[in-house]
C-alpha cells in the first residue's frame, strides 16, 4: 500500500469515526440514513458540477453501469443492515459484517478486477478480519444478542460490502477513468432512486423526516462527513488493491476504541482490547508488504 492510498485510507477511517460517533445519538436509523444519503448526494453536485466544468474525467455509459451496480449494492448493504439490526446487537452486526467484507473481496477480487494478493498480503488481511470480528463478539456479554439468522444477515451484508467496494474498483480501473467525485456522485443518485421506495414502505414520508425535526444538525454535519470519508476510498480505488484498501479500512475500528477508552471514557472489554491488537498487527503487516 503507497503512500498517498495509505493516507487516504486513514483519513477516510478518521471521518468513519466521526460520523458514527454522531449516528449513536440518533433514535431512528433509518430516518437518518435516509437523510444523510438524499442530502449527502445534494452536497456533491456542487463539487460534480465544479468537475464537470474545469477537470471532467471520462463518464460513458460503462461509467452509469458500473454507478448503477454500485448504487444497488450500497442500498442492498442499507436493508441487509438493517434486517441484522432486528436480529442481532449493533455492536455485533457491524464489526462482525465489517470484518468479513475484506474476506469476501480477497476471494472474488483476483478474477474480477485483477487485484491478486501474496501469502503475507492475504496473512494480514486474515488477522484484520480476525480482530475485527473477535471485537464484534466480544464487545457485549458473552457473545451479545446473536441468533442464526443474524449471523446469516451479517454475512449477507458482508458480501453487499465486497459488491461495491468490487464494482467501485472496476469503475475506477476503467481507462480512461471518471473522477472519483464524478463516480462517487452518479453512484448516489441510483442509491438514492433504490433506497427511498424501500425507506418510505417501512417509515412513510412523514416517518422519514423524523431526525430532521429532532436532530437536524448531527443530520447535516452526517450528511457532509458520509462522502468525504468514502470519496477518499474511491480515490484510493483508482490506485491500490482493493483487498487491501477493504482491509485498511478497518483501521476505523481500532480508531473508535482509542477514542472511547481516552475521550468517551467508555469502559473498553479484555476482548475488545485483544482484537484491536490483532487488527493493528494485520494493519502492520499491510504496511510493510
Amino acid at each position: 500500500m503507497n503512500a498517498v492510498v495509505l493516507t487516504l485510507v486513514l483519513l477516510s477511517a478518521v471521518l468513519h469515526v466521526l460520523w458514527n460517533t454522531l449516528v449513536k445519538t440518533c433514535d431512528d436509523r433509518l430516518s437518518f440514513a435516509w437523510l444523510t444519503t438524499v442530502l449527502g448526494g445534494a452536497f456533491l453536485i456542487l463539487p460534480f458540477g465544479y468537475v464537470r466544468l474545469f477537470a471532467p474525467g471520462h463518464i460513458d455509459a460503462d461509467v452509469w453501469l458500473w454507478a448503477g451496480v454500485s448504487g444497488a449494492f450500497q442500498a442492498l448493504y442499507v436493508m441487509l443492515l438493517f434486517a441484522a439490526y432486528g436480529r442481532a446487537d449493533l455492536s455485533v452486526v457491524y464489526p462482525v459484517s465489517r470484518g468479513l467484507a475484506p474476506l469476501a473481496v480477497m476471494l472474488f477480487a483476483g478474477r474480477f478486477v485483477g487485484d491478486a494478493v501474496g501469502p503475507l498480503q492475504a496473512t494480514a488481511v486474515g488477522l484484520v478480519v480476525a480482530g475485527t470480528v473477535a471485537v464484534g463478539l466480544t464487545t457485549r456479554n458473552g457473545f451479545g444478542r446473536m441468533s442464526r439468522s443474524g449471523l446469516f444477515l451479517c454475512l449477507l451484508t458482508a458480501l453487499a460490502t465486497a459488491g461495491y467496494s468490487l464494482v467501485d474498483r472496476k469503475a475506477m480501473s476503467l481507462r480512461p477513468a471518471p473522477g472519483a467525485t464524478e463516480f462517487l456522485f452518479l453512484s448516489y443518485l441510483f442509491l438514492t432512486a433504490v433506497l427511498t421506495p424501500w425507506a418510505l414502505i417501512r417509515r412513510g414520508w412523514r416517518g422519514l423526516f423524523s431526525q430532521w425535526r429532532v436532530n437536524r444538525r448531527d443530520v447535516i454535519l452526517v450528511s457532509i462527513l458520509t462522502p468525504l470519508s468514502y470519496l477518499c476510498i474511491v480515490a484510493a480505488m483508482g490506485m491500490g488493491n482493493v483487498v487491501l484498501i477493504t482491509a485498511g479500512r478497518n483501521v476505523g475500528i481500532l480508531f473508535s476504541t482509542l477514542a472511547g477508552a481516552w475521550l468517551l471514557r467508555e469502559r473498553v472489554t479484555r476482548g475488545r482490547v485483544f482484537g484491536t491488537g490483532v487488527i493493528f498487527c494485520g494493519l502492520v503487516l499491510l504496511l510493510l508488504n
